[in-house]
């Protein structure tokens, strides 16, 4: 049965996580990115096992954001493509949805109420729907946090950047009086905190979810990660499967060599931005690297 555009995590299933943050995942639509530039160096042989490409070369992926409620306060995680695209782009990257604002709607949740929007980077399909196609900012009382190395890479002039951030937009959002730019790991509120990677782009974040455990008996998970397109799905969570859209693949390989085992070993769950299936897993260790922990029944 075809699965529908919109979706949200009943509240009945929401996760709550270390210090009463509570994360419901929001599914904004559906794109198409190439499979060979999302996988890049990895053959064929290797990531078919996992999924599939259409008769275009695409895969089909979801646009993930969250919707995390803690300390009295609504962040909104990613923003997905937003409603500024040209009809002949979305027909080329296969985009369904997509604007964050129509999505929230459609599913009951008024964007005027969400505080923060976390941008984990500046790539269309993630950043895309900041503002509004008149440009006016989706969220009208939230501060958009985007790390300032992003910021200044956006409105550098590397040539191999050009064009492809949502510079724009991120002007749009900094006219309006809402962009927070932060600097390193920096917590929003109480058990929501951005931590900075790199390796996509310069000033990529991922967001930590949750206080840390503090080692009580019989204590469940505490913690979780929104990777952003450090990991855009559960199939790169080999360590160097990095894409062909980084543009830091070692410093990714690196970041991800760091963070990929303490996610197994502390039992972090995980939620990744283009996963179609569902959210959140956790990973663990094998003696042939990594791989989704399953679920016992």
């Amino acid at each position: 049965m075809a699965q529908p555009l919109y979706e949200i995590t009943p509240t009945r299933r929401a996760r709550v996580f270390g210090g009463g943050v509570r994360v419901r995942v929001v599914r904004a639509g559906w794109f198409r990115p190439d499979a060979g530039g999302f996988f890049g160096v990895v053959p064929r042989p290797l990531w078919s096992r996992l999924t599939e490409a259409d008769e275009r070369g695409r895969l089909l992926c979801r646009l993930n954001l969250l919707l995390v409620e803690a300390g009295g306060k609504r962040i909104l995680i990613e923003t997905g493509t937003g409603a500024r695209m040209s009809d002949k782009d979305r027909d080329i990257k296969g985009i369904e949805g997509g604007d964050p604002a129509v999505a929230l709607r459609a599913l009951g949740e008024d964007p005027a109420s969400i505080d923060f929007v976390v941008v984990s980077h500046l790539h269309y399909d993630h950043a895309g729907g900041m503002v509004d196609s008149q440009g006016r900012p989706n969220f009208e009382g939230a501060r958009y946090v985007v790390q300032r190395d992003e910021a200044d890479a956006a409105h550098g002039d590397e040539l191999r950047l050009a064009g492809i951030m949502e510079v724009d937009q991120l002007d749009m959002v900094r006219a309006a009086g809402q962009l927070a730019e932060v600097q390193g790991e920096v917590e929003l509120v109480a058990g929501v905190s951005v931590l900075p990677t790199g390796g996509h782009t310069r000033g990529s974040q991922a967001v930590l979810l949750g206080v840390p455990a503090d080692g009580r008996a019989g204590e469940p998970a505490e913690r979780a990660i929104f990777w952003g397109d450090l990991i855009p799905t559960r199939w790169q969570i080999p360590v160097r499967w990095t894409s062909a859209f980084d543009d830091y693949p070692i410093q990714a390989v690196e970041v991800r060599n760091n963070l990929v085992p303490r996610a197994a070993a502390e039992g972090w769950w995980c939620y990744f931005s283009h996963d179609p299936g569902d959210l959140p897993i956790q990973i663990e260790a094998t003696d042939r690297g990594f791989r989704v922990r399953e679920v016992e029944t």
